[in-house]
């Protein structure tokens, strides 16, 4: 018989998952809502897919606003806190972090999100400025409406080891909720059972390189986001749907 501490039990390549509700930004949660929207609506009115689109339009970019960048405020210092936490060999004052934002809303009786991941970037950031679930409002359960869902990144051999594993983990986002966690981590919604419902969520990609090496990334920093933010919102482009901010 072996002594009870004589071994180790390692946890090797845990997927990390960050859960935060930004009461900070209470004062403008509605006010982000409203500006998804605008993001939204303008860029489904020709592609339903574009505002999905990363890599083709960001709203950081082309709606900066005051409350905007109190919503990246608030994102730099949860993903400091996540890298340190999740990578504590890294150093996020070493890493050059770029940030490119899209809006994801789900309205209506069986509005859903396929399975997927965001394949290039190291984390995935999601606010939740607006949650409304009718009828489903406040259950609380797996197979929740509107849950956010992370799939087992576990490949499909080690299945047969797993089968008593519920290979889900789904939780229902309170508005202001954030979440952060891994690009490579497979996710979904779960449907909305009620036609007044209505979600809304702010999402970012979080790209990493070393400060020495930003290599061809054609994403923005913190510091190009709100330079430029400066410039639109003292100088508005005439594209840019919001009112400039005092």
């Amino acid at each position: 018989m072996m002594a009870s501490n004589s071994y180790q039990l390692l946890s090797l390549w845990p997927s990390h998952v960050l859960v935060d509700q930004l009461s900070e930004l209470e004062d403008v949660r509605e006010t982000l809502a409203l500006e998804a929207e605008v993001f939204y609506e303008r860029h489904t009115r020709t592609s339903a897919k574009m505002a999905h689109r990363a890599d083709t339009v960001s709203m950081m970019r082309e709606q900066p606003s005051q409350a905007l960048l109190r919503l990246l405020d608030a994102i730099e210092l949860r993903v400091a806190a996540y890298v340190r936490q999740a990578y504590p060999s890294l150093d996020p004052c070493e890493l050059a972090i770029t940030y490119n934002t899209f809006v994801n809303r789900q309205r209506g009786l069986g509005k859903w999100a396929i399975p997927h991941r965001h394949v290039g970037n190291q984390l995935v950031v999601t606010y939740y400025p607006r949650v409304h679930l009718g009828s489903g409002e406040g259950r609380d359960a797996v197979g929740l409406p509107g849950a956010l869902c992370f799939h087992d990144p576990r490949p499909v051999q080690a299945n047969w080891m797993l089968r008593h594993e519920n290979k889900l983990f789904a939780q229902t986002p309170l508005q202001g909720a954030l979440f952060i966690f891994p690009g490579y981590l497979e996710h979904s919604t779960f449907p909305l059972f009620d036609p007044q419902s209505d979600k809304v969520a702010i999402v970012t990609n979080v790209r990493f390189t070393h400060r020495d090496d930003r290599g061809g990334d054609q994403t923005w920093s913190a510091e190009q986001i709100r330079a430029h933010a400066k410039a639109q919102i003292q100088y508005p482009h005439p594209n840019n749907p919001m009112e400039p901010i005092q």
